[in-house]
């Protein structure tokens, strides 16, 4: 019986919508993982967004439970039903249907649909409940009916918000297996299995602990599919169901040992004796951890989360180690884990597609991880025992505090995992002295991983949607509009109904053309204006808007906008809108050399460090600096502006932005209008799209402003529209098993972070370049359509796990490339212009980086690029940069082999022997200083006895080195001395090591020098 299903199914019947199982990975700062179905419906339950249409809901969601407040990962192993990774079957009523409809369709499914037993059902309400006990009567005997306390039956969200008692169905597994005082209904046991839980949310809790009445009560349930499907498969233990079958015979096949169900082992049919059965029980602990670990570890690395230090991807770290210290337990040496994930993507991925599709990248991730931890395990177990020995001698119960930290900091043992160890033997641990360690170090480094400030949290957002409900964005058709100011909020995020002049706070826009912060691209900066009432209320648009040449066209008429150069040396002479959903102008121009007008203004807002490292690509600061300087020349005699970007028809000096021409009429002159706020930044808070300003003038609700959207997106959409062609690309070269896991975009560069096992070669980037590269010169018109998510799955496009889709969606098309996106675009990948990889580099296990620009960031990049080849043909003074770096490395390795040779072992050296001691007094060439004292180490460590003394030339100079071992009458320090007088030095030193320089470089003065040092040696060992 296929249980996921009949459920899904059942729900389905009774009018409930379908919900897919939302990511592991919540968006919500308060939460480290999904840890229920309800999850996804928080905001609803809360308020925060409106009740959805129709307002019943089911899914089967994944959870996992380890880490923060709900952690089942310690019990994992050693009980019936516990798992990091679990599957919840819900259904949910937004103020629709309340107790009586929730309680009949539990009865329903369990006793027609699933067919269980009646006589074998029981119930447990609050014991407050009367309703849900009359209610429950109509079903089953109130014999069979236990109320119980808040501590049990009484579910609330948090401290405060919506709450309320809730009722849980539970079978009887009979009372052949549980033999126990705690086996009967009710008690602590596991006769009796709880397989449902029915949450009556009814009541608010305020701050002060009351409770009052919701006006639309709630319904929220939750069973769990793993121990459903084994009571109906008769098992008494979840890990014992054809759900694990494919996962355990795996296990058995890599450690050779045996694993029995508990329906077998407890009947003991085979005649065990208790020490066999004692012994299977802790082999069968450790199956059941690695089965239970390698099915989250698949999950969340499938789902984007990837081995860290810290957050999320410390909880996957855990998670994998525990299960690999238990595949130590069970005899094996080196990376398993690997092929349970194998076998979890294989047996799961019916279901979860994603698992299949991704499976060898998993492996080779998880893989990766296991060899790091197995590197230094076997160390970690022997400081481990040490320390229990140490226990033992010493008749102490708790373990070392500084051990643990060092079991944890050193070797990568999570406390957890000790807590583990130690919990098997009987013993505790000195948490306090682990955590004064942890703090210690902590101290000396960065604050770890935290969620959301509070001051989001608290901020007045709910009052906000109440009132407006969600702001309009209208950036898709324009970057400059009229609107009227429906908010301001401090940095704190309250209301407020003015801003200061130079107070920093948030607007809320009734229509706003700012794109928030989303998916990778930065938020939109700009202005707001006072608003002009000459304009009247209007957003300007781009409709209509023509093409007046194609880029690559021969015609004098260029479009130069879409132009990768800075600067064009054009006269223009007329201009007219482009048709785009961000557009820039289309100016029809006439070649001139004697004008230069500058066509791109995305570069004015430059940067205080770009002129030093122009992005670190290389060039002198000057170039870069020359670089990002911008011109304006012409005095205008006609104007077509669309938003910040502008075409003008004239010659002369002193160009500004003016009104594009609309409705046939002359361009005029724009109004000087005055800026009320520099918009900083754009985000999007619970549904509503807010600009983070800094006011210039005073601000207040009801304000009509122009709001007008900074030139730089236009090179900010060109690095967007370029990371869809990366990701595309990508996943042709290396794989479909790329998931991204990470984006930056912003004016001058991009950043992408994906899921790929190791680094990526040379010709794998090039690859990957000239196929972006490919893709842009194909000039492919950007296609956007919306559509319903089922749809634009089956077309094929690509949807990211962690973020959240409704049914209707924006698909964007860039040739081959099919992305969910709710981002602006390019119009034609030709306006991209040409893309560079920059750099590709490791952001953690498992997860590589590509940075790379675009547009006129990359014309930037290519010029640098120039200046530094330049730069190397003056230093190498070589027309050929490849000729003169090769004559360069053929002369260090000359170099080098000299070097080399010098340091051949000290027995080969000429020596002789003076009482016992060996004397070695050289000249020795093409070593430097530096090198002679590494010889003289050397010869100390192989001689019991030596006195060395080495002469080296460098530069014009002499420089000498000395040093003494096991011998009192001759002293380095005074013999490197008297020799160094010979060369018209000086020095000195310790006894036994000393350095002396000298000017004189006549061959017959250093054999002088050598002489007189082997005549001082001889004398003082004689």
């Amino acid at each position: 019986m296929d249980i996921r299903a009949k459920y899904i199914e059942f729900f389905k019947s009774k009018g409930h919508k379908v919900y897919d199982s939302m990511p592991l990975v919540p968006d919500d700062a308060s939460l480290l993982f999904t840890n229920a179905g309800m999850v996804q419906f928080k905001d609803i339950f809360t308020g925060k967004i409106p009740i959805p249409s129709p307002n019943i809901a089911t899914s089967s969601q994944l959870c996992i439970r380890a880490g923060g407040k709900h952690n089942d990962l310690e019990n994992v192993g050693y009980t019936a039903r516990h798992h990091t990774l679990f599957e919840m079957l819900g259904n949910f009523s937004f103020g629709a249907y309340f107790k009586k409809e929730a309680i009949a369709y539990a009865w329903e499914f369990v006793t027609e649909i699933l067919g269980f037993d009646k006589s074998l059902l029981y119930v447990t309400i609050h014991e407050s409940d009367d309703e849900a006990f009359e209610l429950w009567q109509e079903h089953i005997e109130s014999s069979r009916i236990k109320r119980m306390g808040d501590k049990d039956n009484f579910w609330q969200m948090g401290d405060t918000g919506p709450c309320g008692p809730c009722s849980e169905i539970y079978v009887d597994q009979g009372a052949e297996f549980f033999h126990s005082e705690e086996d009967y209904f009710g008690g602590e046991g596991d006769r009796f299995l709880e397989i449902w839980n029915l949450v009556f949310m009814q009541y608010e809790r305020d701050s002060s602990g009351a409770l009052k009445p919701l006006p639309k009560p709630s319904i929220d349930t939750g069973m769990g599919l793993e121990r459903v499907i084994a009571l109906k498969e008769g098992e008494i233990n979840n890990f014992d169901s054809s759900l694990f079958a494919p996962i355990m015979q795996c296990i058995k096949e890599l450690t050779g040992k045996s694993y029995y169900r508990d329906s077998v082992l407890l009947k003991n049919t085979m005649g065990f004796a208790k020490d066999i059965i004692d012994s299977c029980k802790k082999d069968i602990a450790s199956f059941r951890v690695i089965a239970d670990h390698a099915r989250a570890v698949a999950f969340l690395l499938a789902q984007g989360v990837n081995f860290d230090k810290e957050g999320r991807g410390y909880v996957l770290r855990r998670i994998l180690r525990r299960a690999v210290r238990h595949g130590y337990l069970l005899g094996l040496r080196k990376a398993f884990l690997y092929e349970v994930v194998g076998v979890v993507c294989d047996s799961m991925g019916g279901h979860y597609s994603y698992l299949k599709e991704r499976k060898n990248a998993l492996q080779e991730q998880c893989k990766a991880e296991e060899e790091r931890f197995f590197e230094t395990i076997e160390s970690g177990m022997a400081l481990f025992q040490t320390e229990l020995d140490s226990m033992r001698q010493k008749n102490e119960k708790s373990f070392n505090g500084e051990i643990a930290f060092k079991l944890y900091d050193t070797y990568g043992f999570p406390l957890d995992l000790t807590q583990d160890m130690l919990r098997e033997l009987g013993l505790s641990i000195d948490l306090q002295g682990f955590e004064k360690c942890m703090q210690e170090q902590k101290d000396r480094s960065k604050a770890h991983w935290r969620g959301s400030g509070d001051s989001v949290k608290d901020g007045d957002f709910n009052a906000l949607l109440s009132e407006y409900g969600e702001n309009e964005f209208v950036g898709y058709e324009c970057i400059s509009t009229e609107s009227k100011i429906l908010a301001l909020l401090d940095s704190s995020f309250k209301r407020v109904e003015s801003l200061q002049a130079g107070q920093e706070g948030w607007v809320m826009l009734e229509s706003t053309p700012f794109y928030p912060e989303s998916g990778g691209p930065i938020g939109d900066k700009g202005v707001l204006l006072e608003s002009n009432s000459s304009l009247g209320n209007h957003c300007t648009d781009f409709t209509n808007f023509e093409r007046t040449a194609d880029l690559m066209s021969s015609s004098p008429s260029k479009f130069v906008k879409n132009s990768t150069s800075t600067t064009a040396n054009t006269r223009i002479v007329d201009s007219t809108p482009c048709e785009r959903e961000l557009k820039s102008t289309s100016l029809k121009c006439q070649d001139s050399s004697d004008t230069e007008s500058q066509v791109d203004s995305t570069m004015a807002e430059s940067r205080p460090s770009r002129g030093a490292e122009l992005w670190e690509q290389g060039g002198s600061s000057a170039t870069a600096k020359a670089e990002l300087e911008r011109e304006e020349r012409g005095t205008p005699l006609d104007c077509r502006k669309s938003g910040d970007f502008f075409g003008a028809k004239g010659s002369g000096e002193g160009i500004n932005p003016f009104l594009r021409q609309e409705n046939n009429e002359k361009a005029e002159l724009q109004k000087e209008t005055t800026q009320t706020a520099q918009v900083l930044d754009t985000q999007k808070y619970f549904g509503l799209n807010l600009s983070k300003v800094v006011a210039t003038s005073m601000l207040k609700v009801g304000d009509l402003v122009k709001a007008q959207v900074d030139s730089s997106r236009f090179e900010i959409i060109k690095h967007h529209s370029a990371t869809h062609l990366l990701h595309y690309a990508l996943r042709q070269i290396l794989g479909s098993h790329i998931a991204q896991a990470g984006s930056l975009v912003e004016s001058n560069r991009l950043r992408f972070d994906f899921s790929h096992p190791k680094a990526l070669s040379v010709n794998e980037l090039e690859q990957i370049e000239a196929l972006v590269n490919e893709k842009i010169t194909e000039s492919t018109p950007q296609i956007c359509e919306t559509m319903g998510i089922a749809e634009a799955k089956t077309k094929g496009a690509m949807a990211l796990f962690g973020e959240k889709y409704g049914e209707s969606v924006r698909v964007i098309t860039l040739g081959d490339s099919i992305e969910l996106c709710g981002g602006i675009h390019i119009q034609n990948t030709a306006e991209i212009g040409s893309f560079y990889i920059v750099r590709e580099s490791s952001v953690s296990s498992g997860v590589r980086r590509i940075e790379a620009v675009c547009g006129k960031a990359a014309y930037h990049y290519g010029k640098a690029a120039l200046e530094s080849i330049k730069t190397l043909k003056e230093q190498l003074k070589a027309q050929d940069v490849l000729q003169g770096v090769a004559k360069l490395q053929n002369a260090l390795k000359e170099a080098r082999d000299n070097a080399n040779k010098a340091k051949q072992s000290v027995k080969s050296l000429d020596y002789e022997e003076v009482n016992g001691v060996k004397l070695i007094v050289l000249k020795l060439d093409s070593v430097e200083a530096k090198e002679a004292k590494d010889i003289i180490d050397r010869a100390k460590n192989e001689n019991e006895k030596v006195a060395i003394l080495l002469v080296t030339e460098s530069g014009g100079k002499v420089s000498l080195t000395a040093g003494v071992k096991g011998i009192s009458s001759l002293k380095a320090g005074v013999w490197v001395k008297q020799v160094a007088q010979i060369l018209g030095g000086n020095g000195g030193g310790r006894d036994d090591f000393a350095t002396a320089g000298g000017k004189v470089t006549e061959s017959s003065k250093v054999q002088e020098a050598l002489d007189l040092a082997k005549n001082i040696a001889r004398e003082n060992l004689g």
